[in-house]
């Protein structure tokens, strides 16, 4: 027993305690977007002065929230137009110049694309009737449904709600809780008719139509939309046969008793959900060196990655590292290490942590005995 209790004292042990990491993007489903750097984007940032529009933001969210009402106020919606391409910069000048009035898929185009520009994800979402964009918030790790045509977003429980979040609400005829949150921050109860435009819910595949313009049909002949001198040449709405083609994903549960016609259709959450600016912790080896552990930090699904940043009792704050290997300096008991991605826009993806204990040995170094001390590395995933 003295033995046993000698090795225990002398032996170097680590406990992975708890861990929270990040995601492994197993969607078969990837988003296209347009480079953020294309130069119809940065026109549109640096035309629109989309910087000082989002400026009084605190928050990513509150950012997200200014673009959409800046692009809800640029023209007021007609039910007559001509069609133009998905370009924001296109939409907005036809509306300035000439009053072509669009309707919700070009206040989606306009602030999808403007999002983009500030390098923001989002995708486009297709309902009955409607069309609005989900946006990815880095601050809760999940996609929130906009409705830049109202200028509002859904929230229960004071968290912003994704849109299976609301389709699943209305197939269950649960609305309570959920409240509409409009730019100026009133909140209204949602109703089961203000839910009822999620009875079908698909995603757009592709948000990159600046590089690869959306294909029409025109009262029978196929074209592709691109700009054009002469916007009278568009499809006009009210006028002209027009069916649009882009890649949708359409999400069916067990509750839904309708669903989106020649649509292919998932009920694999994985599909939708596509996480993104994942960060993922992981110890590199199990060998300590003066009570530094090496881990290895690996960015999932971060497009637009630029550095790690991570934090320790050891650090007052966040630190940047440009590094995917560090050096942790352990102390006696339990250690906490968190990281996370930034992108080339600043923006900060969602906090990893690691917990673990460490018990250094009793005694540094006993000549006439090192061989016999041993190095313990026991992980228990959290």
């Amino acid at each position: 027993m003295a033995g046993l209790v000698g090795w225990v004292a002398q032996s170097e042990i680590v406990l992975v305690t708890s861990e929270h990491n990040g995601e492994f993007a197993v969607s078969s489903h990837s988003l296209r977007e347009d480079d953020f750097r294309h130069p119809r984007l940065q026109l549109l940032r640096s035309r629109e002065k989309l910087d000082e529009v989002v400026s009084a933001g605190k928050t990513q969210l509150e950012k997200i929230i200014l673009l959409r009402s800046w692009a809800r106020r640029q023209w007021e919606p007609g039910g007559t137009f001509y069609y133009p391409p998905w370009d924001a910069i296109e939409i907005l000048d036809l509306a300035r110049r000439y009053g072509n009035r669009g309707f919700c898929a070009q206040y989606a185009i306009v602030f999808l694309q403007a999002c983009q520009s500030l390098g923001i994800h989002a995708r486009y979402v297709d309902l009955p009737g409607h069309f609005v964009v989900a946006v990815w918030s880095d601050d809760y790790d999940r996609w929130v449904l906009m409705d830049p045509t109202n200028d509002l977003y859904y929230e229960r429980d004071g968290v912003p709600m994704r849109g299976r979040d609301l389709y699943r609400a209305y197939w269950r005829g649960d609305p309570e809780g959920i409240v509409q949150v409009d730019s100026d921050g009133r909140r209204m109860a949602a109703t089961p008719d203000d839910l009822a435009s999620y009875r079908l819910y698909s995603i757009g595949l592709s948000a990159n139509q600046l590089s690869e313009p959306v294909r029409v049909k025109n009262n029978g002949l196929w074209k592709t939309l691109a700009p054009a001198r002469n916007y009278r040449t568009y499809p006009k709405i009210g006028r002209d046969q027009l069916m649009i083609t882009s890649d949708f994903l359409a999400w069916r549960s067990q509750d839904a008793q309708e669903s989106f016609p020649r649509r292919p259709e998932t009920t694999d959450p994985d599909e939708f959900r596509y996480a993104l600016n994942q960060t993922i912790i992981l110890l590199a080896n199990e060998r300590l060196t003066n009570g530094i552990l090496r881990v290895a930090l690996l960015s999932s699904n971060s497009p637009t990655f630029d550095r790690f940043l991570i934090r320790s009792e050891e650090s007052a704050g966040w630190v940047s590292t440009g590094s995917a290997t560090i050096k942790w300096l352990l102390h006696p008991g339990m250690n906490d290490l968190s990281a996370r991605t930034e992108t080339t826009d600043g923006w900060r993806g969602n906090v990893s942590e690691m917990r673990v204990f460490y018990k250094p040995p009793l005694v540094e170094s006993l000549p006439s005995s090192r061989g016999n001390i041993f190095r313990l590395l026991w992980h228990r995933s959290g």
